[in-house]
């Protein structure tokens, strides 16, 4: 407002009002950007993830049989002792 008592006054310009939220910055990205670097952030398995999950399967099936290979050598085992135990004389 401006008071006509005073001439050192001006008229203030009041219809910019301020806006609400974050202020733009200008460097908005598109949708199209937007979805790429989703995609780029949540690939779902790389080539090289999938060789060294198929190497550590690999790894975990032939401890798998040398520890059957194991049990059944201490199955024989336990059975040879059981026989020597029971003996000639029983």
């Amino acid at each position: 407002m401006v008071d006509p008592r005073d001439p050192g006054t001006i008229a203030m310009l009041l219809s910019h009002k301020k806006r609400r939220g974050r202020p733009p910055t200008g460097n908005a990205k598109t949708a199209a950007e937007r979805m790429r670097a989703y995609r780029a952030r949540h690939v779902t398995v790389k080539s090289d993830v999938l060789r060294s999950v198929i190497s550590q399967c690999q790894e975990i099936q032939q401890l798998l049989e040398s520890n059957q290979a194991l049990r059944n050598e201490l199955d024989a085992a336990y059975a040879e002792i059981e026989r020597l135990r029971s003996g000639p004389g029983k």
